[in-house]
């Protein structure tokens, strides 16, 4: 296996150890092997050299919380979750590359239809496609009644719990189901499932060491969730201080995803009716996100499908009080371990995968740095250059 060396201007490996000036990282096949200052390198034969120089090398970003068919650019763009599998497989495709590019070289996908992402996930494994390393939810679980717009409708345990072992059997690395909806109204914040529903979906998944992940933004069905032990809470946007409380003190991780309700260009592709209960309701979910970020909580990011948009989520995340730090271990390290993938990606360390980007400007001075990334590395591969 040859061997690479990433030169960069700056290097930051993640661990939380000072930004290593005019660094380097040797790969060799697909992991990393050293990193250290470029000097430090006497190896040069038979090394091939990617002068990154002008940038700032950093752990390739995961995006916690993502759809691969879901294209927030498309009008109406939640029904058109309704589409033809074969037409959302081929929109998957292409977002993908999209994610790849601007940098996320891990993707944990919380739904889609029909099983195409575990399709997808085979796909890049095998050098087929091009897109980030997939963890796969495989169907969303939904209650007949409830939210969803990227799940499959079951009733009663044990529904709940045929449908969570198809997933399993699919191939599903994580188990989603939808506790509540995204907006809350003047009645609260309503569980569209039982206590009982819930605990058979971790049940489940449990049994076979399959984490779960859930849609809800408050109330009681939080209240549920870490009860049952589920893993991460996603979105959380109407947490009140009991429940940021509740959550600080359990095991379970906070996945952000701020952009429904800050993104005006997303919110004018929502389905009409829904457009003004975001626009009137962000206020309120701003000064949750602040609270929980001030709590202390642990916490990851994701796009929630919004496509080459994680800078701009981790932009988000330093508005509502997280330093540039925080909000990028959101993305790298911590996000690895939300992902149980902390021992083989997050921080660039020897023996990890090669994954790292080299973005202009430092993101620990100015996070809008992550906006402008010229070069992704996966897997000890060039995947993106800026200009070539």
């Amino acid at each position: 296996m040859g061997k690479t060396l990433v030169r960069g201007g700056l290097v930051i490996d993640g661990t939380g150890g000072s930004p290593i000036d005019k660094g380097a990282i040797l790969i060799q096949g697909q992991h990393i092997i050293g990193v250290g200052k470029e000097e430090e390198f006497k190896e040069k034969a038979d090394v091939h050299v990617l002068d990154c120089s002008d940038q700032t090398l950093l752990p390739g970003l995961i995006d916690c919380h993502n759809h691969l068919s879901l294209d927030p650019t498309l009008e109406n763009y939640l029904y058109r979750m309704n589409d033809s599998i074969p037409e959302l497989t081929l929109r998957a495709t292409t977002t993908m590359a999209v994610d790849l590019q601007s940098g996320v070289t891990t993707s944990r996908c919380l739904g889609d239809k029909g099983f195409l992402d575990v399709e997808c996930k085979k796909a890049i494994a095998e050098g087929r496609l091009q897109g980030p390393r997939l963890l796969v939810a495989t169907r969303g679980v939904r209650a007949l009644h409830g939210h969803g717009f990227v799940g499959y409708p079951f009733s009663g345990v044990e529904q709940i719990r045929t449908a969570v072992r198809e997933n399993l059997a699919a191939g599903a690395d994580v188990i989603k189901i939808f506790i509540t909806g995204t907006l809350h109204d003047p009645k609260g914040i309503p569980s569209y499932f039982s206590k009982e529903e819930i605990q058979a979906a971790v049940d489940e998944a449990h049994r076979l060491g399959v984490p779960v992940a859930t849609h809800c933004i408050g109330g009681i069905g939080l209240e549920w969730a870490l009860e049952t032990g589920i893993e991460t809470i996603e979105h959380g946007y109407f947490l009140t201080d009991k429940e940021i409380d509740l959550l600080a003190k359990s095991d379970s991780w906070l996945v952000m995803t701020p952009s429904i309700f800050f993104t005006d260009a997303r919110i004018r592709t929502l389905p009409p009716h829904l457009v003004e209960g975001h626009l009137q309701q962000r206020d309120e979910v701003a000064q949750r996100m602040r609270a929980a970020i001030k709590a202390g909580i642990k916490f990851a990011v994701g796009t929630d499908g919004m496509h080459g948009g994680l800078a701009q989520e981790i932009q988000y995340l330093v508005d509502f009080g997280a330093t540039p730090s925080q909000a990028l271990m959101a993305a790298t390290c911590n996000a690895a371990k939300v992902c149980g993938l902390e021992e083989s990606i997050g921080t660039l360390e020897p023996g990890k995968y090669g994954d790292i980007i080299g973005a202009k400007g430092n993101p620990l001075e100015d996070i809008g740095a992550l906006k402008r990334v010229k070069t992704v590395v996966s897997r000890g591969e060039i995947k993106h250059q800026a200009g070539q």
